[in-house]
């Protein structure tokens, strides 16, 4: 049995001329929750789609729960949930309609735990969707997700529209569920914040490939960000580092790179006195390798695992 709860190879979506995802392969452990960073049009939308089984793929293969995502047995498509803006209930439905509906359409559905969701933002049962702010949305669709107690949870900007309170309470909320079930979460979010307090794993995403993927955890420890009068050649760090972005500011020449299990003094002895090496946050290592990473990279579509 696989250790992976969702798996792609090379995977592929074109809409018209547009290539979304572009050989994508992204593999996710059972009992994870990974983050999908990327800008806009990355593909992070399409992928979650796609996973969850609303669109095929032009080629390559998706896995979820062991079985292709398109044709997924009733067994295991009822153990996948999936919050996305495209897949919204009527304007006049209530939070008490929607409870009976998914009652209906999940045997592991708890009306009682979907009940204290809304209870925690005083969301009425008979408040009509329509009715409802962006934030109240948001956080009624996600706690009917997490009320169906699902195996894989696959989340577009859940906390879009939330104050921090109401983002801290959701993502406690999604954290209690994989810790609980033993479940995997994929969610996209545009706020590094939400990244480093729930993220076991993170991927970067942009032209629809996976840039950098890895435990958060070993990108904060292995990261580092190298500075340097002059200019700094790839090749003096190949055996040492792997070179995610770099620039130049006036004299100085900047790289971002993921140490391959050396020191930082080793670094420096190779590098020379000169060199400066400092530790980067999540949010400096993404805008790093989503503005400056290498041309090379950047055309061949490899990832940096």
């Amino acid at each position: 049995m696989s250790d992976h709860a969702v798996r792609t190879v090379e995977l592929r979506r074109d809409f018209g001329t547009v290539r979304a995802l572009d050989g994508l392969s992204l593999d996710v452990s059972k009992g994870t929750i990974l983050t999908l960073l990327g800008p806009n049009g990355a593909g992070k939308t399409t992928l979650l789609r796609i996973l969850m089984g609303l669109i095929e793929p032009t080629g390559g293969q998706a896995f979820v729960l062991g079985e292709p995502a398109r044709s997924q047995p009733a067994g295991v498509a009822g153990r996948v949930a999936y919050v996305g803006d495209r897949c919204e209930p009527p304007t006049w439905a209530t939070p008490a309609l929607l409870e009976g509906v998914q009652a209906g359409a999940s045997r592991s559905f708890d009306k009682a735990l979907f009940r204290e969701f809304c209870k925690r933002r005083s969301i009425s049962p008979t408040r009509p969707y329509g009715a409802m702010s962006k934030g109240q949305r948001r956080w009624v669709l996600t706690s009917l997700a997490l009320a169906s107690r699902p195996e894989l949870i696959l989340l577009d900007e859940p906390a879009d529209g939330l104050d921090p309170a109401a983002r801290k309470a959701l993502y406690d909320a999604l954290r209690d569920h994989v810790n609980e079930c033993e479940a995997t979460a994929i969610v996209t979010t545009h706020i590094i914040a939400d990244v480093e307090r729930i993220a076991d794993e993170v991927a970067i995403i942009d032209a629809g490939r996976v840039i950098l993927h890895g435990p958060l955890e070993d990108l904060r420890d292995r990261v580092r960000q190298v500075e340097m009068s002059g200019g700094i050649s790839s090749p003096e760090l190949v055996d040492l580092a792997s070179v995610l972005g770099g620039t130049r500011l006036g004299e100085m020449s900047i790289l971002w790179i993921r140490r391959n299990g050396v020191s930082d003094e080793e670094l420096l002895g190779r590098l020379g006195p000169d060199a400066t090496i400092r530790h980067v946050g999540l949010e400096t290592l993404y805008l790093a390798i989503a503005e400056h990473r290498p041309a090379a990279l950047a055309e061949s579509g490899k990832g940096l695992e």
